[in-house]
C-alpha cells in the first residue's frame, strides 16, 4: 500500500470508539461494517483515505441525521478533538494545550495531522497574537467544515474563548482556515469574521447532545 494515503487506526479509534460509541445505532454500525470499519472487532493499523471519508458519510448521514452537512460534519470535527484528548497521548497534549494557550497549542497542530494520517501537510502563518492562518494539503473529509469543528474545539480546550474558523478556497482536497479567538470572555470575536461562509455559521450551532 506504500503511496496510499491513509489514516491511521488512532485516528478512527478517537472518534468511533471513543467519541461516538454511546451514539452509534445498530444501523449506522452495519452501515459502517459494509464499509470496512468493524467495530466489534480490533481496528487495523491503517484505512485509506477514502474508506476515512465514507466512514464519514456515514456518520453525519446516521447520527446527525436531517442537519445540514456543513453542520454535520462540523459537530463531527469537535467530537473527532473530544475524542483525541480522551486517548492517553491526547490526554498529554490537553494538558500541555491549557498550559501554553490557543495560539501557541494551536501552531503545535502540526503534531496532531501527523499522528493521525500520512497525506496531510500543514502550514501556519500566525496574522497577530489571537489569529492564525491554516493550510491543509488534504482535510480528509467531503466537507470543509469538519476540520474547522476540530480546529475550533482545539483552541476552546486551550482555553480561547467565541473562537470563530472560516475555512476558504476548498477545492475537494485542500483549504485554508482562518481562525481568530478572545483570550479575554468579555472580548468580542469581529463581526466579519463571524459572519463570513454560510457554511461556518450553519455549522456553529452544535445539536444536542
Amino acid at each position: 500500500m506504500t503511496g496510499d494515503k491513509l489514516v491511521y487506526a488512532g485516528t478512527v479509534e478517537a472518534l468511533f470508539l471513543k467519541a461516538l460509541e454511546n451514539r452509534i445505532t445498530p444501523a449506522c454500525r452495519l452501515r459502517l461494517r459494509e464499509a470496512g470499519l468493524d467495530l466489534e472487532q480490533k481496528l487495523t493499523p491503517t484505512y485509506t483515505l477514502e474508506q476515512w471519508k465514507q466512514f464519514l458519510r456515514i456518520a453525519a448521514g446516521h447520527i446527525y441525521a436531517g442537519m445540514p452537512a456543513e453542520a454535520a460534519y462540523y459537530s463531527l470535527g469537535e467530537r473527532f478533538i473530544d475524542g483525541y484528548f480522551s486517548t492517553l497521548f491526547g490526554r498529554a497534549l490537553l494538558g500541555m494545550a491549557r498550559l501554553l494557550g490557543p495560539r501557541r497549542a494551536l501552531t503545535q497542530a502540526r503534531l496532531c495531522f501527523r499522528t493521525s494520517t500520512n497525506c496531510s501537510e500543514v502550514r501556519i502563518v500566525e496574522r497577530g497574537q489571537s489569529e492564525l492562518e491554516f493550510w491543509l494539503t488534504d482535510i480528509g473529509a467531503d466537507q470543509p467544515t469538519f476540520v474547522a469543528g476540530a480546529l475550533a474545539r482545539a483552541a476552546e480546550l486551550a482555553g480561547g474563548q467565541r473562537v470563530a474558523v472560516v475555512p476558504e478556497g476548498f477545492d475537494g482536497q485542500s483549504a485554508t482556515y482562518h481562525v481568530r479567538w478572545s483570550e479575554q470572555s468579555d472580548a468580542a470575536v469581529s463581526p466579519e469574521l463571524a459572519a463570513r461562509g454560510s457554511a461556518a455559521a450553519q455549522a456553529s450551532t452544535r445539536p444536542p447532545a
